[in-house]
């Protein structure tokens, strides 16, 4: 606003959801530095269908190394490993995981085709990552025991499910949140079924 005449000479961007729900992961992003006319800069839908980082690239890249966006407002700079822009990210969230098995477990009435899957799956998720989301967990093992009650496959997988967290809990690693799981236990389980 103080001098109309400077000008931005590139731009770069994150998306911080990825397109199967989950966060960005925790770690350092190399973001591609793009570079174009300053008024479509300022405009989100003229840039937010590019890669943002230099691994989106790679995975998404033809054979043929061409640019996929050859219409693009934006293109990367000619040389990339001159104009680069690294950030390290750290997400601290008690509703957005990092892990797509957490993640179809918490959502698992838009995936019912899933459970199973989901249940067995949550046993190999990093117990740091299950503990932030204690409450939810439990409360999606409890209503999926509920409400799949007429499936005794369900029961023996929430069960295993359960035996898991509740040990996980009993690790000097997460004996701190032992607290959290009794105050779920006393003030907010309802699974009558279950109990």
């Amino acid at each position: 606003a103080r001098d109309r005449s400077e000008r931005a000479f590139g731009m770069g961007f994150v998306k911080l959801m990825n397109a199967d729900g989950t966060t960005l992961q925790d770690g350092k992003h190399n973001l591609i530095v793009y570079k174009g006319d300053n008024k479509k800069m300022e405009d989100a839908r003229s840039y937010l269908t590019l890669p943002c980082t230099k691994t989106e690239v790679e995975e998404k890249e033809a054979p043929s190394g061409k640019n996929l966006h050859p219409l693009a407002t934006f293109t990367p700079t000619k040389d990339s490993t001159k104009d680069s822009f690294q950030i390290a990210t750290v997400i601290c969230s008690t509703k957005l995981t990092q892990n797509v098995d957490l993640l179809g477990l918490l959502n698992w009435r838009s995936n019912a085709h899933n459970i199973a899957h989901n249940l067995r799956k949550l046993m190999e998720v990093e117990g740091g990552e299950i503990v932030k989301f204690l409450p939810d967990t439990l409360d999606a093992l409890f209503n999926i025991m509920m409400e799949m009650s007429e499936n005794e496959t369900y029961d023996f997988l929430v069960f295993d499910a359960l035996v898991f967290i509740i040990s996980l809990i009993g690790d000097i690693k997460f004996q701190h949140f032992n607290a959290v799981l009794e105050t779920y236990i006393y003030k907010h389980f309802s699974a009558t079924l279950a109990y």
